[in-house]
């Protein structure tokens, strides 16, 4: 039995292009804290993944699973790259 879903809203792919963007941004910070020493490549490309998991696994058609992973990984980002919070 398949789930009924509904259609994308216009503004959920704007979201979800938010949440990709988000993980980018933290995926970078991290490798960038290991080309500049301050972690080890093997938790860096472990960090990485893990971001790329949870970016993978979230039902895009949870608005609020959406939004609480762009809050997150923004923070990711804000946190690996010095910025306030």
């Amino acid at each position: 039995m398949t789930d009924e879903r509904s259609a994308w809203r216009a503004n959920d792919i704007v979201t979800y292009d938010a949440v990709r963007e988000a993980a980018n941004a933290a995926i970078a910070a991290v490798l960038r804290l290991a080309d500049d020493g301050a972690i080890l490549h093997e938790n860096a490309i472990a960090e990485a993944s893990a971001i790329r998991r949870e970016l993978l696994e979230v039902d895009a058609y949870d608005r609020t699973a959406l939004d609480a992973l762009l809050v997150r990984f923004s923070s990711r980002a804000a946190e690996h790259s010095g910025l306030p919070l």
